[in-house]
């Protein structure tokens, strides 16, 4: 009698289902809540895709409702300072709107108030709710309405971003649950508008997985509006097709890096040329919030600003040279992909950068997607991030309260735990994204890696 398919991996079909709950032990007992893990007669993805997809959605969209009512406070009583520092609900969407130019609908970064550091494209999003809000000015009302408004936009983004994730994996499509679900989502998507340069980022890595090199570059550079991160997949993308005989796709994409951006920033700088203050504000800044770089000022040192900067600079510099470097042909132990690149240029730049602020962990989610990381070394991640998170507001309040906020020393030792945080963990993706051939044996069921090209 011919035995029957596998239904806990196949479906009945010749396609594989990856399921968390049977390879990751963390997801496993997680499932509790639902009744336990999938069962063996189980069937995954029979609705396809397009069902994991949809699946994953509405999961990040409660997660989005978890970070709205984690800000419930400042949501009802306003965004004041330093109660918006003792609540942790602190987002730069109301407070930049009511503060700015924005609160009267115009651009922000002229006038009283201006917001000169906030970059080109969050500028004009913020500038867009603006105009769309029923309520203008500094009231509660408004800054209530471009909250509200940027958690919607934010589930349409997330779905999108969450959607493309899927597609790349088609092997393992639920991990995209660690964009979807994650801790870290929660707790930082409303902070600001990063998970815009975020669904970004991981729609040009799409475009650039379907031989899509313009739109993978004119994506990629509206993500480097937003924050610089994406130059970094950029540079790896470029490294990683001229290595492997595509250096016309590669150049292609830059010149459409080059073009996303202008479209947006030659219209925007011919009406405000401040939008680009955010830039020049950089250059000679000292460390800022969540920088490794700002622990010796924590603890009573002097560090010329110059220096800061010039430690920045070098930290491009290593990381495009590591990333020459490890792209390179015939290495032992093979060259990473795209993904696994990224991951150790970033962790470099991150590591040298003068600020990095509490949001920046957004950007590490879809590499963590692509790579397969173990949801227990995520947690570990997490659980630095959200300390960050916190003591980035205590440390922020310390002032108007010394009693209850946290001093320097304390914040640098939670600045130092994060740098160790990022370190293993991306050097964690940049070890899964090594060519399958060249990996050493796995101990448990095998995790593909889709995203090495």
């Amino acid at each position: 009698m011919r035995a029957e398919p596998d239904r806990r991996t196949t479906g009945g079909h010749d396609r594989p289902w990856e399921v968390p709950s049977w390879v990751d032990p963390v997801v496993a007992r997680a499932t509790g809540i639902i009744g336990g893990p999938l069962g063996r007669h189980g069937v995954v993805g029979g609705r396809g895709l397009a069902g994991v997809a949809a699946a994953l959605t509405l999961l990040g969209a409660l997660s989005l409702g978890l970070g709205v009512w984690q800000k419930g406070h400042c949501l009802m009583k306003g965004w004041s300072t330093p109660d918006q520092f003792w609540r942790a609900c602190y987002s730069d969407l109301p407070v930049v709107h009511v503060s700015s130019p924005l609160a009267g609908r115009e651009l922000p970064w002229v006038g009283e108030g201006a917001a000169t550091g906030t970059a080109p494209l969050p500028g004009a999003v913020m500038w867009l709710l603006a105009q769309v809000t029923p309520r203008a000015g500094t009231g509660l009302a408004a800054q209530q309405w471009v909250f509200s408004l940027w958690a919607l936009l934010a589930v349409v983004l997330l779905g999108l971003a969450v959607l493309a994730l899927v597609s790349l994996s088609p092997t393992r499509p639920w991990q995209a649950a660690h964009l979807a679900v994650s801790p870290v989502l929660a707790l930082l998507a409303l902070v600001s508008t990063d998970l815009l340069g975020v669904t970004l980022m991981v729609l040009g890595l799409w475009a650039w997985r379907r031989d899509r090199p313009w739109a993978a570059g004119v994506l990629l550079g509206l993500a480097a509006l937003v924050r610089p991160f994406p130059l970094l997949v950029l540079a790896a993308v470029v490294l990683v097709g001229w290595r492997r005989g595509r250096l016309l796709p590669a150049l292609q994409t830059v010149v459409g890096a080059v073009l996303g951006a202008l479209v947006v920033l030659v219209p925007l700088v011919a009406v405000q040329p401040e939008a680009l203050s955010a830039a020049r504000q950089w250059w000679g800044q000292p460390a800022g919030f969540g920088a490794l770089q700002m622990v010796p000022r924590l603890v009573g040192l002097t560090v010329p600003t110059a220096a800061t900067t010039a430690v920045a600079v070098a930290g491009w510099l290593l990381a495009l040279t590591l990333g020459v470097r490890l792209s390179a042909p015939g290495r032992a132990g093979g060259s990473p992909g795209v993904v696994g690149l990224s991951a150790l240029m970033l962790l470099v730049v991150a590591l040298t950068s003068a600020s990095l602020s509490v949001q920046s962990g957004l950007w590490v989610l879809p590499l963590l997607a692509l790579s397969g990381v173990r949801w227990s070394r995520h947690l570990v991640w997490a659980l630095a991030e959200s300390l960050v998170f916190l003591t980035t507001w205590l440390h922020l309040a310390y002032d108007s309260d010394p009693g209850r906020g946290l001093p320097g020393d304390a914040y640098a030792v939670a600045l130092v735990l994060r740098a160790l945080a990022w370190s293993w963990l991306l050097w964690e993706v940049a070890r899964g994204d090594r060519p399958v051939a060249q990996r050493p044996a796995p101990t448990s069921t095998p995790v593909r890696t889709d995203s090495s090209s």
